[in-house]
């Protein structure tokens, strides 16, 4: 483990609290969750939306197969902006929509909330402000409050976000007799047991991230790709990435990267595949050797039971213990945290240095103009075509 002694040590420290963290507010998220639902009507529910921004639209990303799984409903996770503008007026009230935003105070996801009742569906904020103004706006709230750490990127904060929507997952598929209650408490140890797993993953790659970091830390892009859940790990490190150094960094699905980034001529781009075992593995594992073929710098992000080459991967970041697909999203994140805190250092970076003089530039998500109710949209069609 690095000694802490650095500006930018806030952002080490928040990372290796994760494992202690999802274990302090594991019962306080399961109250908060079943207070909100008894607020609620979840046996009316016929699809389920999520919408956030950043960091929480991922979260939503990462918790469809939950949903899809524990729940056997329609999901859709949208960012706030997709969610408010193009789905909501069409929106049918047998949904419910999960808003989520840790501040509480982003005006996207809090118009998405208010469309949302204005349509007849019922909402619920995910966030870490009982006072916010999207737990105020949603008819109810799961409201888990984190104690700060310092200014870094977001990492508590999308730990929790993930336990709120799991937990949610797990809450309404026993509540719709989905899953039995018996099979529900198993999968919530499973997913208290994961705090096992995020540890060893934070010890086993603390020097390999530094290693990739202190390598590539000229690289002017990066990406990172996965699918299903490991889609959203992948765009949620890839934004770590631009908050702790203004990398160029961003994510694609496995697939997609195939039919298109494959012929980026850009052949030093370091190339990360996020690999837990599941349903998208054998297709990461046949697109490695082509993306090393074409000159790639490869890194996985796979299990330790997993066993790939120097033929494969250059960089095997591991996950040494297991966890299921669905809970991935927890542990498969961790080393590219890690990695972004290691190019911060490596670089001497400011987080969110592009914002560095534009100390009020916080009003460009807070201060927005905000839509009630749906009938503003034609006002807003008009004028387009005007």
């Amino acid at each position: 483990m690095t000694t802490i002694a650095s500006p930018r040590q806030m952002m080490y420290a928040q990372i290796v609290s994760q494992p202690a963290l999802l274990l302090e507010v594991f019962e306080t998220t399961e109250r908060a969750v079943q207070e909100a639902f008894a607020r609620l009507q979840p046996q009316r529910w016929q699809a389920i939306y999520t919408a956030g921004c950043g960091d929480s639209f991922y979260a939503g990303l990462a918790c469809e197969m939950a949903f899809a799984r524990f729940c056997r409903l329609p999901v859709k996770a949208l960012s706030a902006m997709q969610f408010a503008r193009y789905e909501a007026d069409r929106l049918s009230p047998q949904a419910v929509v999960f808003g989520i935003s840790n501040s509480g105070r982003v005006s996207r996801s809090i118009e998405a909330v208010h469309l949302a009742r204005a349509a007849g569906a019922e909402t619920i904020a995910i966030t870490g402000n009982a006072s916010s103004g999207i737990a105020q706006a949603a008819a109810a709230a799961v409201a888990v409050p984190i104690p700060e750490m310092g200014r870094s990127p977001g990492i508590r904060s999308y730990t929790v976000q993930l336990l709120s929507l799991f937990l949610s997952a797990l809450h309404l598929g026993e509540v719709r007799q989905v899953i039995s209650a018996a099979e529900a408490q198993a999968w919530r140890q499973q997913l208290r047991e994961v705090a096992a797993c995020m540890d060893a993953t934070i010890q086993a790659n603390d020097a390999y991230a530094k290693h990739v970091a202190e390598r590539f830390g000229g690289a002017e892009n990066w990406v990172f790709m996965g699918s299903g859940p490991s889609y959203a790990t992948a765009l949620f490190i890839a934004a770590k990435l631009v908050e702790s150094c203004g990398a160029n960094a961003w994510a694609q699905d496995i697939e997609e990267w195939a039919h298109i980034q494959f012929f980026n001529q850009q052949e030093q781009t370091p190339t990360c595949v996020i690999m837990p075992p599941g349903r998208s593995l054998d297709r990461a594992l046949e697109l490695l050797p082509y993306a090393k073929g074409i000159g790639r710098p490869t890194l996985a992000v796979a299990s330790g039971t997993q066993s790939l080459s120097a033929e494969q991967a250059d960089i095997i970041l591991p996950v040494p213990q297991a966890v299921p697909e669905v809970f991935s999203p927890l542990v498969y994140c961790l080393a590219g945290e890690l990695l972004a805190y290691y190019l911060a250092e490596v670089q001497g970076a400011e987080f969110f240095q592009a914002t560095r003089t534009f100390r009020g530039s916080g009003d460009r998500l807070r201060g927005s103009h905000t839509l009630a109710h749906p009938e503003a949209f034609a006002r807003l069609d008009d004028a387009t075509a005007d």
